[in-house]
This record gives structure tokens, C-alpha cells and sequence, in this order.
């Protein structure tokens, strides 16, 4: 009995990891002051705890002679679906919360997910849409609205310092809930993304044989793209800085430049890495592990619980996660009320979930 409850332990916490992540990726895009630097962090480090998986556990990482000639094109794009998901998902954080960041995309990954089914799109076997798995779908569209829509509705459903100003003024009200809509329809399209994302990584893995490297040539790809954003990135900036330095010191006509230039923000790119992480928490640092023990994970305990049982599983991980960021305020996130109704709904779209994955 212990033995078979072990896996599905392993598989809530993975998934109550993801909203972690999320939470430590958005704190350390504040450090940052990008995104995308963010995201190259989290890949890093993911890709390195992939690449000791890959090596130890499976005897190393390689592609058979003559694989990169004989694929489609698009079994490259993982990496390049999971950069824009990775990044979304650190944007979407601080305007929507953690619960709101988790249950919107996964609306988008039933709907999209389904669609690719019956498509047989991505190298996938076509399965035609069933009554059950409709139900399903409907059943989840009815969670979002009990857990998004509806406290949307009134000011306390609204964040608490955009309803203290919203409560006073009906346009401030209105235009807040259009702004949120906006990164809900954002939220629900990451979900699609990620549908992508998993339907490529799942063809390379058959193709491949190893859903851990195919996860890890995934890591790569997004690693090399993120590696060049951040790059030009940087170049540009500290090129920008350096201009304004330059000019300040024209102005002041030989003065001292002012105190409250950020010196740290115009040291070179390595020089400045280095000191910011000596000056954040350790753990700010570490949200690519979460990552990859999320993509192993999921690998590893699909042929153990069944892929169905296991993405639904994950799925009850991501929300409790999501829950107990929103509610406990973990990692310096801010603390978001959890209703009556949210929790009621959040219950609906997990069953939707079940329903559409297991039937």
C-alpha cells in the first residue's frame, strides 16, 4: 500500500513545486529586471540538473546518427514553446496571483490538448472528440467562471491595492477588470502553448526513446534562445547605461557623478550577476531545479501511474500549490484571499481535468 501511495506523493509534490517556481522566477525578476533573465537562470539550472539525470541515470545524452536529418522541423520548437510558457507564466505572476496563474493555463492546455487530439497533429495519433471528454471541457470552462469570472465581479475580488482604488471610482473598477481579462485570455493562451510544448516533447521522446533527454534537448534549445535575448539584450543596456553615464558627467562639467546612480547597474554583465547574487537569498536562485524535477518527474511516473492518472495527479499538485502561495504569501509573493468560491471552483475545473484525461 505505502509503495503505491509513493508515486502519487511524488506526483503532488512536483506539481505543488511549478507554482513555487513561479513565485521564486517572479522574485527573481525584480533582482534581475528582466524576464528573460530570469528565465535564462531557470534554464540553466534546469538544464544542468537534466544533464546529470540524463547522464547517471540513463548512460548519457546523444542523438542517433542521422536523427536531426530525418525529423520535422518542428520537433525542435519544445524549447522555443517552453521559453514563451516559462517567461508568461513569470509576467502573468504579479498581475494575476498564483491560483489564477495555475488554473488559467490549464484551461488552455484541455482545450488545446484536445484540439491537437483530434487533429493528430505533431506526429500523434488523431482520437475524435467524445461526449465525455466535451463534458469535460464544459465542466472546466464552469470552474474558471466560479473561480476568475465571478469574483471578478465585485471589488473584493479584485487585488487589494488595485480594489482599495477601484472601490472609489466605477471607470477605475471597469478598467481594472478589463486589464485583468486581458491576462486571463494571456493566461488561458500560455496554456495552449504549453499543450504544444508537451505534444512535440512527447513525439521526440518516442522518437528518441527517453522522455528525460527528449525534456533535455528541449532545455537546450530554450537555453541557446534565451542565452541569445539575454546577450543582446545586455549589450544594448549597458550600452544605454554607459550613454547616460557619459552625459551625466557632462552636465556636472567635472562635478562628482550623483549618489544615487546605481553602480551596480552599470558594472559589466558578469560583474553585475555576481553582485546581485551576493546580495538576494539562495533560494531566489534555485527555481530551474523545481523545473526539472517537474519534467522528470512527470517522465518518470507515467509508465508507473499511467499518463492519465498521472497528469491529473500533477494537476492536484499545481493547485494546492497555487492555494497555499495565494494564501500563505510564500517566497515574498503577496497574500491574495482565498474564497469560498474560488475553492469551489478550482474543485470543478479538477474534476473537468479528470473527466477529459481519463475518459
Amino acid at each position: 500500500m505505502a509503495a503505491s501511495l509513493l508515486p502519487m506523493i511524488f506526483g503532488i509534490a512536483i506539481g505543488f513545486g511549478l507554482p513555487i517556481q513561479t513565485a521564486i522566477n517572479s522574485q527573481l525578476r525584480k533582482v534581475l529586471r528582466s524576464p528573460f533573465k530570469a528565465s535564462l537562470v531557470s534554464f540553466i539550472v534546469g538544464t544542468l540538473v537534466l544533464w546529470l539525470i540524463v547522464t547517471f541515470a540513463e548512460g548519457g545524452s546523444y542523438l542517433p546518427e542521422g536523427f536531426v536529418a530525418a525529423e520535422p522541423w518542428w520537433i525542435w520548437l519544445g524549447g522555443v514553446l517552453g521559453v514563451l510558457f516559462l517567461t508568461g507564466n513569470i509576467l502573468l505572476f504579479p498581475k494575476l496571483g498564483a491560483v489564477q496563474t495555475v488554473v488559467m493555463p490549464i484551461l488552455g492546455q484541455i482545450i488545446a490538448s484536445n484540439v491537437i487530439d483530434m487533429g493528430g497533429w505533431f506526429g500523434l495519433t488523431a482520437h475524435p472528440m467524445t461526449g465525455m471528454r466535451a463534458f469535460g471541457i464544459l465542466l472546466a470552462i464552469v470552474g474558471i467562471v466560479f473561480a476568475v469570472v465571478l469574483p471578478d465581479f465585485r471589488p473584493a475580488g479584485i487585488p487589494s491595492t488595485q480594489g482599495r482604488a477601484a472601490r472609489g471610482n466605477g471607470n477605475n473598477l471597469r478598467s481594472v477588470t478589463r486589464g485583468l481579462w486581458l491576462w486571463q485570455v494571456a493566461g488561458i493562451i500560455l496554456g495552449a502553448i504549453s499543450a504544444g510544448q508537451t505534444a512535440i516533447n512527447g513525439h521526440l521522446g518516442s522518437e528518441l526513446g527517453s522522455a528525460t533527454l527528449a525534456s533535455f534537448i528541449s532545455f537546450i534549445i530554450g537555453l541557446l534562445l534565451l542565452t541569445v535575448i539575454v546577450v543582446l539584450q545586455e549589450s544594448f543596456g549597458y550600452a544605454r547605461l554607459r550613454g547616460r553615464r557619459a552625459s551625466r558627467n557632462e552636465t556636472a562639467q567635472g562635478e562628482d557623478s550623483p549618489e544615487e546612480f546605481d553602480t551596480v547597474a552599470t558594472a559589466r554583465p558578469g560583474v553585475r550577476w555576481l553582485t546581485l547574487m551576493g546580495k538576494t537569498p539562495w533560494w531566489t536562485w534555485v527555481g530551474g531545479l523545481l523545473g526539472a524535477l517537474f519534467v522528470f518527474g512527470n517522465s518518470y511516473l507515467a509508465p508507473v501511474l499511467g499518463a492519465g492518472l498521472t497528469v491529473v495527479i500533477v494537476l492536484l499538485g499545481q493547485i494546492c500549490g497555487g492555494l497555499a502561495v495565494d494564501r500563505f504569501g510564500l517566497l515574498h509573493a503577496p497574500k491574495r484571499a482565498v474564497t469560498a468560491m474560488q475553492m469551489l471552483g478550482v474543485a470543478v475545473l479538477l474534476a473537468g481535468a479528470i473527466i477529459v484525461r481519463l475518459f
